[in-house]
């Protein structure tokens, strides 16, 4: 059976906040220039595949690059470092990501008021964890891991 180790680290809740922004003003630029020019669509396959890009590895989040080789050095955005176990924060990732990719099948079905109504429910999620700091994704990742529909398994700190 497959388990999930539970680490907290020092962790840039910064990069999430950029990762918000980015999905936020992406699909709502896309969404209103799409009303003129359906081609916009393309913006939910970019962002989707920019999400699941950040799930597999933190390297390819390009929240991550964005953040840590432009917005930090130069002061834009400062660091919120805190320890927690970042997996809750890639679980939300995940299913957002896949929400995305949901709305880019029903895009390319041509179901474009199904695709960007799955767009704007991950931008109103986005917000709600950018404003008010609720990961709705976090809340399902610690619901799935109370029913033990996700084993988890705490790492032991040895002394």
């Amino acid at each position: 059976m497959l388990s999930i180790v539970m680490k907290a680290i020092p962790f840039d809740r910064s990069v999430l906040k950029v990762n918000q922004v980015i999905l936020m003003t992406g699909i709502i630029a896309g969404y209103f220039a799409g009303l003129a020019w359906h081609a916009v669509v393309i913006v939910l396959p970019v962002l989707a595949l920019m999400m699941l890009a950040g799930v597999v590895s933190p390297r390819a989040n390009l929240a991550r690059v964005l953040y840590l080789g432009v917005l930090k050095p130069r002061g834009v955005v400062r660091p919120r470092v805190v320890t927690e176990d970042p997996a809750p924060h890639r679980f939300a990732q995940l299913v957002g990501g896949v929400f995305l990719v949901g709305a880019s099948i029903a895009a390319l079905l041509g179901a474009l008021g199904i695709a960007w109504i799955l767009g704007w429910l991950v931008a109103g999620l986005a917000f709600l964890n950018f404003a008010f700091d609720i990961c709705v994704g976090c809340i399902m990742y610690a619901q799935l891991v109370r029913t033990g529909l996700l084993p988890l398994r705490r790492s032991v700190s040895r002394t």
